[in-house]
């Protein structure tokens, strides 16, 4: 009989399951880290006069990282709760980069703070209860959703405050693009050795 895991409640077989489901979607993590570093690297360095190009820069980030977390809750082997919440925090992201371009420039600098907080909230939330339902990378995935947590509530405390905001932002992308792109390495590690001890 498989053993259970007490924090989980799954056994073995079921935990093995969902890690080799998660790490089939291994290549959205890398893509959603890339980019989250790349425009990361903008809002740091950005020119003079650029901060609104690098808000809508920030909405396109939010819909595209909405688009593959709503991708990832289609990988096989994922429990309800954790489909579910891939979904739910998918369309938020989707729907707050949509609703930015229906702002003019300064409405955008104003409300820009707000929606990623909310976003960067959510996805704490989200990579702290992926951490729980898995022992593989249990650690970095504390630490990415400890991460995520932090960023949205500075940017949720300053969202008007725009030269803080840009550059928090910039330097907060940039860390957590940089792990996204380690942690998908490590889930597809983690998937690959539990597909194989499955079959």
């Amino acid at each position: 009989m498989a053993s259970i895991d007490p924090l989980t409640g799954m056994s073995t077989d079921e935990e093995r399951s969902i890690v080799a489901g998660i790490g089939k979607t291994w290549w959205v993590m890398l893509f959603v880290g890339i980019v989250s570093a790349i425009i990361g690297v903008l809002l740091v360095f950005r020119p003079a006069g650029s901060t609104w190009v690098l808000a809508v820069l920030l909405a396109i980030y939010l819909i595209l990282s909405g688009i593959f977390s709503i991708v990832r809750a289609f990988g096989p082997a994922l429990s309800g709760a954790y489909r579910a919440l891939l979904i739910i925090g998918g369309a938020i992201g989707l729907l707050l980069g949509l609703l930015m371009f229906r702002f003019g420039p300064d409405e955008k600098i104003e409300i820009l703070g707000i929606f990623v907080g909310v976003w960067f909230l959510f996805s704490g939330v989200a990579s702290l209860f992926a951490a729980g339902e898995v022992k593989q990378n249990r650690g970095w995935g504390i630490f990415n959703g400890i991460v995520y947590l932090i960023a949205g509530i500075v940017l949720l405390i300053t969202p008007y405050a725009v030269e803080i905001f840009v550059w928090v932002a910039g330097i907060w992308l940039i860390v957590l693009g940089l792990f996204e792109v380690i942690m998908s390495f490590q889930v597809k590690a983690a998937g690959d050795r539990a597909a194989k001890s499955i079959g």
